[in-house]
């Protein structure tokens, strides 16, 4: 059974007390960018506010199911089943979420499957739990004052002010966010405001006036690795269709986001074979050159797995005078991803659908092609010396992989040292050494040097953390003192992935109005732990120097209804041509947005040499990044100072 709801909010006084917060009040008021305003209203008892809330399918109109109000607020979509095998009738689902946590706390979180954040108000009122699944897109952000402590899953919400003002905005992390890694897990948009990361546990206890935020989960890879390259095709497809099958058990429909390759053709495969009806939404650029071959690849999935593909031409938002940078004007963060409009026109399209879920074959390269450098040399041993296989011998191309890797690129300008401290660390095992380095991950165009070291710290910070959290989960198994195994680099990978502020910006902004969820059976708990277990022949696979696969994806489907020719393809789509495009035909409003006197070149984060250089005839080689500035320069400027 799938219980999802959309959208929470929540205050308790501090210092909390038990007896305070045993008066509570309860609202589900179903407008989840509404909150009532008497969730602030500064009182000494706690307020909890619930967004609209489904059960297989359909809405409850009282989600409070009972004579007392629910202790628990949700967001997101799980897999529910009773702790009694029994079902209380369809109006008490969120009632039998709260007697599973009552019972079983962290250890239940971690059990259940989905996409969700968590607030859960014990019992006897001694504590506040907040709950970020460790496989969780969805974002829960948190505020403490002298007086209160609030939560909510949009940021704007615990703000002072309606609306955010200039003076609201973490500048420090503007880099972060235009470059689309390293931003801090527990920072968010706004200086006063909070985050929580994904698979940490947030605390509040009765008679103190602070949290205590803790990791509660982490992944852990299943012991019994599969033999073959057949079994563990066979191991990661049964996975995938049990995620797609939890995830779509009360829908009719879905929106797919269908490139054409072989994620997003996995993904259609095992939609189309649990509902009919799912539609295929495919981006592309009338008469632009390659989209031909990117549409013709999507209607052959389309055909192939059952879908109704829905060719979406972006030419009108990027043309001359196209709206590509536009976005609605009370949204309350930035939203920067790649194509700007998609995602929103496929909430729309899931909306008229009727689908709660668009799905995309996000996450595939995270765990299953994470560690290209190290996994290469895993898989060809001696054979990377012979340029018949690997294009060029190793010896030849260590000194661009060493200073591409955050190990070797630390070295700075001494490069012998720099691809021997990458060497020591390749052959030694030390499981952060291929890593890529900031210019690599970031490509930090237009940057002024402390904002690119900025982001510099922000990625070493996110890689010793993922170090901090597996040793902690080493500790907590018995086996202290084991080596950090060769997938750290995929969890610090997984990570940054689940903390993206652009996949967390265009929910809030797009599918959370629409009480749509965006998702990915690739971000499944059971499937990203299978695949951390798979060793690297398994997962990677490489010919002549010039293809790289992900081997057990594409076995798992080039015999299963999904073209031959899309198993091999395994090329991105051509979705950043479109910011490209955008670029190259309105130079002159990217021009007047990032001039000298721009928001971003007075916070120093934008270069004024590089505003100085761009030109017509060059500007749209780097024009996902133009557009990122772009976005986020206009985004301050609507901003009241």
């Amino acid at each position: 059974m799938l219980l999802s709801a959309f959208g929470m909010c929540g205050r308790l006084p501090l210092p909390h007390r038990a007896d305070a917060a045993s008066r509570y009040s309860y609202e589900a008021p179903g407008n989840v960018f509404a909150p009532p305003p008497s969730w602030t209203n500064g009182s000494e008892t706690g307020h909890l506010v619930q967004g609209p809330v489904y059960t297989s399918g359909r809405e409850i109109a009282d989600a409070a199911g009972g004579p007392t109000p629910p202790r628990i607020l949700l967001t997101g979509w799980v897999e529910l089943s009773s702790p009694s095998g029994r079902r209380r009738g369809e109006g008490s689902a969120l009632r039998e979420l709260e007697a599973l946590l009552d019972e079983r706390g962290p250890e239940a979180v971690k059990r259940l499957r989905g996409d969700f954040v968590i607030a859960h108000l014990l019992p006897d009122r001694s504590e506040l739990r907040l709950y970020r699944g460790i496989n969780a897109l969805i974002p829960l952000f948190w505020r403490c004052t002298a007086d209160s402590f609030a939560w909510a899953t949009n940021p704007a919400h615990l703000l002072d002010a309606e609306r955010p003002r200039f003076s609201d905005v973490d500048a420090e992390l503007l880099p972060m966010i235009i470059a689309g890694k390293g931003f801090p897990q527990d920072r968010s948009w706004f200086t006063s405001v909070r985050r929580l990361p994904a698979g940490d546990s947030l605390v509040l206890a009765a008679g103190a006036r602070q949290p205590v935020v803790r990791r509660f989960d982490q992944f852990s890879p299943v012991e019994d690795a599969p033999r073959t390259l057949r079994e563990a095709a066979d191991g990661l497809q049964q996975r995938l269709g049990q995620a797609c099958s939890r995830m779509l058990s009360a829908d009719r429909s879905a929106v797919v986001l269908l490139s054409g390759g072989i994620d997003s053709a996995a993904v259609s495969y095992e939609i189309g074979r649990n509902i009919e009806g799912a539609t295929g939404l495919h981006f592309t650029l009338d008469s632009f050159p390659g989209f031909r071959e990117d549409l013709s690849a999507a209607e052959s999935v389309a055909r192939t797995c059952g879908l109704s593909l829905v060719p979406y031409d972006m030419s009108g938002h990027v043309s001359r005078g196209g709206d590509y940078l536009d976005r609605p004007r009370d949204g309350a963060v930035p939203q920067t991803q790649v194509p700007l409009q998609g995602l929103a026109v496929a909430a729309a399209q899931a909306e008229s659908d009727g689908a709660t879920f668009v799905v995309s074959g996000l996450l595939s390269d995270q765990i299953l092609a994470h560690d290209l450098h190290r996994g290469l040399f895993e898989v060809a041993g001696l054979s990377m010396l012979n340029p018949m296989v690997a294009g060029e011998p190793i010896w030849q191309t260590l000194d661009q992989m060493a200073s591409s890797s955050l190990a070797g690129s630390l070295r700075g300008g001494r490069r012998v040292l720099g691809v021997l401290h990458y060497l020591r660390g390749l052959l030694g095992g030390d499981p952060t050494t291929a890593l890529p380095s900031r210019d690599v991950i970031v490509h930090p165009i237009g940057f002024t040097r402390d904002a690119a070291d900025q982001v510099t710290r922000a990625l070493q910070s996110s890689a010793r953390r993922a170090q901090d959290n597996l040793r902690s989960a080493l500790e907590d198994s018995g086996r202290r003192g084991d080596p950090l195994p060769r997938g750290i680099t995929s969890l610090y990978m997984l990570g940054e992935a689940f903390n993206t502020a652009n996949v967390q910006a265009a929910w809030l902004n797009d599918c959370l109005p629409r009480r749509r969820f965006v998702a990915t059976p690739f971000a499944d708990r059971d499937v990203i732990e299978y695949a951390l277990s798979l060793p690297t022949r398994h997962r990677l696979g490489f010919g002549y120097g010039a293809t790289v696969d992900k081997l057990a994806l594409r076995f798992a489907y080039a015999e299963r209804g999904v073209p031959l020719s899309i198993a091999h393809r395994t090329q991105q789509a051509r979705i950043d041509a479109i910011p490209a495009v955008f670029v190259n035909q309105n130079f002159e409003r990217c021009q007047r947005l990032l001039a000298q006197d721009s928001v971003l070149c007075e916070l120093n984060v934008l270069s004024r040499e590089f505003v100085k250089g761009l030109s017509p005839r060059s500007i749209h080689r780097n024009g996902e990044e133009i557009s990122r500035l772009c976005v986020i320069e206009q985004w301050l400027r609507g901003l009241e100072r």
